[in-house]
Parts: structure tokens; sequence; C-alpha cells
């Protein structure tokens, strides 16, 4: 009885495990749109976020939309790009930590420099 549990035991952490890899790999990869799609919502509210800032709006408010921008930029889910994607991603939060310390020159070239970031995913033809 003892060795039968055992069998069991072992084969239903095979089956298991098999099914958690055949999960994992059905996972798919995001399309060239999605990729864009995701690229352009970004993009658009870094550039929102410039404006905004340009026109004297709240800070409270610019950090949400550098906030939202950082977690737009999350559906960006390209291999090729993931590198690109960190160091923009560090931009936007270097950007929200100098409008934290109500430095708005910095934050306004942080911003710049995210919407180059952005732009720039957009022209590469590798993706």
């Amino acid at each position: 009885m003892n060795t039968f549990k055992k069998i069991l035991l072992s084969s239903v952490m095979a089956i298991s495990l098999a099914t958690l890899s055949f999960t994992a790999a059905a996972v798919a990869k995001a399309s060239h749109e999605e990729v864009k799609s995701a690229i352009d919502n970004t993009l658009a509210k870094v550039e929102e976020a410039n404006r905004a800032l340009a026109n004297g709006t709240d800070n409270e408010k610019l950090i949400d939309m550098v906030t939202d921008a950082r977690q737009l930029q999350k559906d960006i889910s390209n291999s090729i790009l993931d590198v690109k994607r960190n160091q923009a991603s560090n931009v936007l939060k270097q950007a929200r930590t100098a409008l934290l310390n109500n430095d708005l020159q910095a934050a306004k070239e942080s911003l710049t420099a995210g919407s180059h970031y952005f732009l720039s995913f957009l022209r590469a033809s590798c993706w």
C-alpha cells in the first residue's frame, strides 16, 4: 500500500509539471500591431504629460500622468526592445522623481528624453 501511494504521488506530480510546462509554452508572443499600439499609447501619454508640464498643470496631475505612462510601457512586450524599454522606463521614473521634488526643469528634460526613446521605438525596423 505504501509503494502504491508513492507511485500515485509521483504520477500526480509528473502530470502537474507537464501541465505547467505546456501552459508556459502556450503564452503567445505579442504581435507587431500589439507592440506598436502599446508604443503609441505610451508615447501619447508621455507627450500629454510634456504638454501639461509646459502649460503649468498641477504637479499631482503630472505625477499621475507619468505614472500612467510607466504603466502603459509595460505592455511593450518585445524581446528586442526590452533593454531600451527599461531605459525609457528609468527616464520616466526620473521625471516622476523630479516632479515629486518640484524640479520642473529636470522633469521637462526627462519627459523630452522619454518621448525621444518611444519615438525611436517606432522608427526601429528590427522589431
